[in-house]
């Protein structure tokens, strides 16, 4: 008997959904919006300590679960639905009336918390590298004995976008998306305002609120470093996303907020927003080099980053090329090149090497390339 196969072969632990205060023809909606996806398997259950919990807050039933919960002080995670915002610690808000795509981002964006669901369904790594040890783990991924191999997040789950024919234009369309539609992007903005300005920026987001400190070159909110994922995943409502200029940082972010370094927490943002998709209007044939090395040290790192990272500074390759050349799941390549790209990292570039002028199908999804480095040469200036 082959080990190997039936290992393979053997169905992941399913998502476990349970719907608090949400009845009738609702839950019945929810029940056909989950129980359709592809990539990642649904169950819905009445109770289960491991289950990710999605309550109506506006139904009497579900503000009791919500009472209960936060009584409890329970770390389950969960989506809060309602008219009013609130501030959830342990989950994510959506204010109604919302889109099925933003619930279903919100969901996905709570799976890595979940203990049974080590292993999204759609994830194309081999038994052999999900069953490695630590230690090789760490030889696979780590370039230098310097990265700190105790982060917890080395393995951190990038989405469960499935490989796609990059021959086919329909196919590829399905793993293409707007990158301004997300928290990265306007960020990456914002910083580059408050660079110019000298000021801080407030931006409110999603209940919460992160400010951009030019001074320190970081990003200040009272989210928790292991929240800020949620916020990144979720597709923005530009009405309710604000910022306004500010002289100085309040009382409770000087005190008690948590403080980001500008280049990991643009880098995580992007990662999450992506979940191994590529920005729309990316040309594949055009080719790329890696002029900046990134400091695995400080950036939240995934599988495959050190041989993707390799293989585009040992000389000039096409998404096309890579994907052709690595046998690793697309999407590891794909959210790669997409973070790199936003943050300057990657360039385009001739066959010889010399400086690229990015082709029509390039041309608006190059507008913030290097952006970021730009900000970086301002700070040491």
């Amino acid at each position: 008997m082959n080990l190997v196969t039936n290992m393979t072969e053997q169905a992941p632990n399913p998502v476990l959904l349970s719907f608090k205060g949400i009845e009738g023809l609702g839950q019945k909606s929810l029940t056909f919006l989950f129980s359709s996806q592809k990539t990642i398997n649904y169950k819905i259950v009445e109770e289960h300590p491991e289950a990710i919990e999605i309550i109506d807050v506006d139904h009497h039933l579900g503000k009791s679960a919500w009472k209960h919960s936060q009584s409890s002080n329970r770390e389950q995670p969960v989506v809060i639905v309602g008219c009013e915002t609130m501030d959830v610690k342990n989950g994510i808000f959506l204010q109604k009336p919302f889109l099925p795509r933003q619930l279903l981002a919100a969901v996905e964006s709570l799976v890595t918390a979940v203990p049974n669901k080590e292993y999204p369904t759609g994830d194309n790594t081999s038994v052999e590298e999900k069953t490695q040890t630590p230690s090789q783990a760490k030889k696979a991924l780590l370039p230098n004995p310097s990265f700190d191999t105790d982060k917890p997040e080395r393995f951190t789950h990038i989405g469960t976008t499935p490989d796609v024919d990059l021959d086919n234009p329909e196919a590829v369309a399905q793993v293409l998306y707007d990158p301004g539609q997300f928290l990265a992007q306007r960020m990456l903005e914002l910083i580059e305002l408050a660079a110019k300005e000298k000021k801080y920026i407030r931006a409110n987001c999603c209940s919460v609120v992160f400010y951009v400190d030019p001074h320190q070159g970081c990003i200040r909110t009272l989210v928790k470093e292991r929240n800020l994922r949620t916020f990144g995943a979720l597709p923005l409502d530009h009405g309710c996303f604000l910022y306004q200029k500010e002289a100085k940082l309040p009382a409770d972010i000087e005190s008690r907020g948590f403080s980001y370094a500008y280049e990991p927490f643009i880098w995580r943002m992007i990662l999450a927003g992506s979940r191994g998709r590529l920005p729309e209007n990316t040309d594949l044939d055009q080719r790329f080099l890696l002029g900046h090395w990134p400091n695995l040290d400080k950036l939240l790192p995934f599988p495959h980053l050190t041989q993707i990272s390799t293989a585009w500074t040992s000389g000039p390759k096409s998404i096309r090329e890579m994907a052709g050349t690595l046998e690793i799941p697309q999407r590891y390549l794909f959210v790669f090149f997409t973070a790199a790209s936003m943050m300057g990292y990657l360039h385009p570039v001739n066959a010889d090497g010399s400086p690229a002028t990015p082709s029509s199908n390039t041309e608006n999804n190059s507008l913030n390339k290097g952006l970021f480095q730009r900000l970086l040469k301002r700070r040491s200036e």
